[in-house]
């Protein structure tokens, strides 16, 4: 049961982040563009502050709701596993979430290098980055989703089995 609702939330952060990819590469390319903003000559550097704010809110976007929909099905998995009176262990915890992040890693490295049509949003121009970067920006955005979802449970659960009295 723990393992299924566990697969069930690393679905979800699978899915989330392919479905806002699109946020990451746009991210990605204006971060890239930057520079042109301080190359000689260039006279719009006065609209550098605006550029910073939409990078924060592409990544604000590709981190956040990813996480708000795996925090919703941890604290849901959490109390379907604390009904049970079922346990997840630390070493479980950390455990899955190493897997599930290298798994994700792969899948999305994968996805990127086959132009992957789930790979929803995305920019016309790709950016320059290599494609592993993106791949590993994705999974430690995953590795933040899984390890607060892995406390979620691991605290409701704690407190479904209160220390025996001395």
């Amino acid at each position: 049961m723990k393992v299924t609702i566990l697969g069930f939330i690393f679905l979800v952060s699978v899915v989330a982040t392919c479905a806002l990819f699109g946020w990451l590469e746009s991210s990605v390319n204006m971060i890239e563009g930057l520079k042109q903003l301080f190359a000689p000559g260039a006279t719009t550097v006065v609209f550098s502050p605006i550029l910073l704010l939409f990078i924060a809110l592409c990544l604000g976007v590709f981190i956040g709701v990813p996480l708000f929909a795996v925090t919703i099905v941890a604290l849901l998995g959490g109390s379907l596993l604390r009904s049970q009176t079922l346990t997840v262990s630390r070493s479980f915890a950390r455990w899955f979430v190493l897997v599930a992040v290298i798994f994700q890693f792969a899948f999305m490295l994968f996805a990127i290098e086959q132009d992957a049509s789930f790979l929803r949003g995305r920019p016309r121009t790709h950016p320059a980055a290599p494609r592993y970067v993106l791949a590993f920006l994705a999974s430690a955005s995953s590795a933040l989703n899984l390890s607060i979802a892995a406390l979620i449970i691991r605290k409701l659960l704690g407190k479904a089995n209160p220390p025996p009295l001395p």
